[in-house]
């Protein structure tokens, strides 16, 4: 009779605690804005989480896998506007670009500085944060032209690079705040008179 271990398959160990995950995640985001990427360890996040460092090591490779998918906890899934008019549509998307009460925006400062130097981390940031912005971007420009509001001579393309280069510098670079008159600026004074070739009509949304 053959030894009890070889009529079965070898186990590979038990199967991944989804709430290990998430507390280790957790963990990541907590960290990132107090020490910084470089600062970040492993054993940091074993530690905050409650967990062993071998915990870590079973799950992600190295540090950089780890953060990257804290980052995509960070995804940005809202729906696009569709209130009616150009203003109102960018502003209804700004509000949900402006991480008011959670930490992305705190994470994104903490990470800025790796994001040039990991290819992989620039990536992930790219496909969970900024190509949803400029799919949204593009849907609200559809809808305006389609409401006939954008001038026949708008470069949406070049202009679609105005709002996210501002708030970044803004968040990443400036000691002012990000907030929303800040952004609403942006779009009354910039975003909308160069996409309609006319001035903002603040009145409109209050």
């Amino acid at each position: 009779m053959p030894p009890p271990d070889a009529a079965e398959p070898k186990s590979h160990g038990r199967p991944r605690d989804p709430e290990r995950d998430t507390a280790l995640l957790a963990a990541v985001s907590e960290i990132l804005p107090e020490v910084g990427y470089d600062r970040l360890t492993m054993d940091s996040v074993a530690v905050r989480a409650g967990a062993s460092r071998a915990t870590v090591y079973r799950r992600w490779k190295d540090k950089s896998e780890l953060v990257r998918d804290a980052v995509r906890l960070l995804a940005w899934t809202e729906p696009v506007p569709d209130t009616g008019s150009l203003r109102s549509d960018l502003l209804a998307v700004g509000a949900m670009y402006l991480d008011r009460d959670g930490p992305r925006d705190a994470i994104l400062s903490a990470i800025a500085a790796s994001i040039k130097r990991d290819p992989r981390l620039r990536d992930t940031v790219d496909e969970v944060i900024a190509a949803p912005r400029r799919a949204a971007y593009a849907a609200i420009v559809d809808n305006a032209r389609a409401r006939g509001e954008i001038a026949a001579t708008a470069d949406t393309a070049l202009i679609a690079d105005v709002v996210p280069a501002m708030i970044f510098y803004r968040l990443l670079d400036s000691e002012e705040p990000l907030d929303g008159d800040y952004y609403e600026r942006v779009v009354d004074s910039l975003i909308v008179p160069l996409l309609t070739g006319k001035a903002a009509d603040s009145g409109a949304a209050h």
